[in-house]
């Protein structure tokens, strides 16, 4: 199954939450370091292993070499 995961950035620190399950959520001071985190935390809370995320990031974050589509697995 491929989770939905979006982005925001808050006070500096990149905020990941979890679309299908509002209870999982997580964050990081890099965008890698937070789709890290929360891909962690999916897998402690929905009891899976390697799950596919697809990290949906707000026109809005100023990034570089800004992915089209990010697909993490």
């Amino acid at each position: 199954m491929t989770y939905h995961v979006a982005i925001e950035l808050s006070e500096g620190w990149y905020a990941a939450r979890l679309l299908e399950d509002d209870s999982c959520y997580s964050q990081g001071k890099t965008l890698e370091e937070a789709v890290v985190n929360i891909r962690e935390v999916i897998e402690l809370v929905r009891g899976e292993k390697k799950v596919e995320l697809e990290v949906i990031i707000p026109a809005s974050l100023k990034l570089k070499n800004r992915p089209r589509r990010r697909v993490e697995s």
